[in-house]
């Protein structure tokens, strides 16, 4: 349980530390000048697509309640977040492993998504199955309550508005 909410937490954080580490790591293992802006607008995209992938994580009512993944969520992160730092290195095969990246970050995505659809739709035929047992039970409305009235006397509000009839 630790692991998988330790990755519950990461998820926040990496939207801003796996950017930031590509963009230093491309100054420290020498990056040339000319691939700065793709660098950078390439961090900017991957900011926005780990965000998605959290954001969709976190619309799960069981992540929401247990503060925790599962651990598919676990694996497909990781995989995803070790293929990131590994770009941040920009080693000779840095082109294979930025694809690689791609790929575990669309994995990842989709993964999020059917696990997304799959909650929401064993909630929802839930309701539709509570519904079902109350109508097969003979479930009659429950009965409508009368409305209050006072006995006595009313208390009228003047709102300085000037009806005419």
């Amino acid at each position: 349980m630790f692991v998988r909410r330790a990755f519950y937490y990461w998820q926040v954080a990496a939207v801003v530390v796996l950017p930031l580490w590509v963009l230093i790591g491309w100054s420290v293992f020498g990056g040339q000048v000319w691939q700065f802006l793709i660098v950078m607008l390439s961090c900017g995209v991957l900011a926005l697509a780990m965000a998605a992938v959290a954001l969709i994580t976190f619309a799960r009512k069981q992540v929401r309640l247990t503060r925790s993944v599962t651990w598919q969520d676990v694996l497909l992160v990781a995989l995803w977040h070790v293929s990131i730092i590994a770009v941040g290195f920009f080693l000779p095969a840095g082109s294979f492993i930025a694809v690689a990246s791609v790929v575990l970050g669309l994995v990842a995505f989709w993964s999020s998504i059917a696990q997304l659809v799959g909650e929401t739709k064993r909630r929802v035929q839930g309701v539709f199955d509570t519904f079902q047992y109350a109508a097969e039970m003979g479930g009659a409305p429950q009965a409508v309550r009368e409305p209050i009235v006072a006995d006595g006397e009313y208390i009228v509000i003047e709102t300085g508005r000037n009806h005419q009839k």
